[in-house]
């Protein structure tokens, strides 16, 4: 077997780092990838090592089918079983490990690993890429999870064939504990990026960082969408024709569980999405999810298995685009 060594190498950490006619072009790719989806040899005598620190259904599963449908070879590991994931080994030296017996590294991170110190996980991710000699990808950290941005992307683009002019919502909903802001913040700057009409809704107090706010409103100025917040199902809801909903934890109490509790209690309930909020929208709308979901705690069964829902299309997609991206990266 024959490794190649990069010297120069392309990762993806975030959406924002990588042009638009880069990301258009791992839209593409997958579209044929999944109008012709068989098995190659494109990754042949190649291997992709996961490393994970917290649970994956989607993520694991699709890219480990992705590398086999490709030719080549997934690697899994627990976090909890390499010295990384013990403290006892820096991160210059497993990435420069690693580096030398793989061809593409993938590390999932969230923040209960870096005790919720806010971009601390990313920056672990950053460290790795910093270090490794071959490609990084981000299989969801503290700040972002760009595999799931780009999957949303291409079903976006599925169901309504164009971006622009598009009211698309990201809105927040109650789950019991909080949750990361890596699949919101990944949105927002995503779609932004493609022209479409973002309103981002949810309750006050829980509001995403202003950094990533800022940049997603400099993307719709450039894409020709737009950026809007409010606090209202009604004001927000109104003519949408897609619906995202994720929950997300108040950065105002990040980590500070019993605070960060008191602010999302009230909203047990009433920030559950049922079927009379998605009147609200089009009658074509469709209704998006990341999974896993909260079944009638963050959306009614009615909703999840409705007929707006594409939720499990949304998840096929995860698979192609991986795809896409792995090749971009490796091949």
């Amino acid at each position: 077997m024959s490794f190649c060594f990069w010297w120069w190498k392309l990762d993806l950490i975030t959406t924002q780092d990588w042009s638009i006619s880069d990301l258009e072009k791992i839209l593409q790719n997958a579209r044929e990838l999944k109008k012709n989806r068989q098995i190659s040899d494109d990754l042949k005598g190649k291997t992709f090592v996961m490393i994970f620190f917290n649970p994956s259904t989607r993520t694991r599963n699709s890219f480990a089918i992705a590398m086999n449908e490709l030719g080549g070879y997934p690697l899994f590991f627990d976090a909890e079983k390499t010295w990384l994931g013990q403290k006892s080994e820096s991160p210059k030296d497993t990435a420069k490990v690693i580096s030398r017996y793989a061809h593409g590294l993938g590390i999932r991170i969230f923040p209960n690993i870096t005790k919720w110190k806010y971009g601390a996980s990313n920056q672990l991710v950053r460290e790795l890429a910093k270090w490794a000699d071959i490609p990084i990808i981000n299989l969801e950290d503290d700040l972002y999870h760009p595999c799931q941005a780009l999957a949303d992307v291409f079903t976006i683009r599925e169901k309504k064939k164009k971006m622009t002019g598009k009211k698309f919502v990201l809105s927040w909903a109650y789950h019991p504990k909080p949750l990361p802001v890596s699949v919101p913040n990944s949105t927002v700057l995503t779609m932004t990026r493609f022209g479409l009409d973002v309103t981002l809704v949810h309750p006050k107090n829980y509001e995403l960082d202003k950094t990533i706010l800022a940049t997603a409103r400099k993307n719709a100025k450039e894409s020709g969408g737009s950026l809007e917040i409010v606090n209202s199902f009604k004001d927000g809801y109104r003519d949408a024709d897609v619906v995202y909903v994720k929950s997300w934890g108040s950065l105002k109490q990040y980590g500070n569980f019993p605070e960060e509790k008191k602010l999302r209690v009230p909203y047990r309930g009433k920030w559950t999405i049922d079927e009379a909020k998605l009147d609200l929208t089009k009658k074509d709308s469709i209704f998006m999810h990341c999974l896993p979901i909260r079944r009638n705690i963050v959306a009614t069964d009615a909703v999840v298995d409705g007929s707006h829902s594409v939720v499990y299309d949304q998840a096929e997609n995860r698979l192609h685009v991986q795809k896409a991206i792995l090749l971009e990266l490796m091949k």
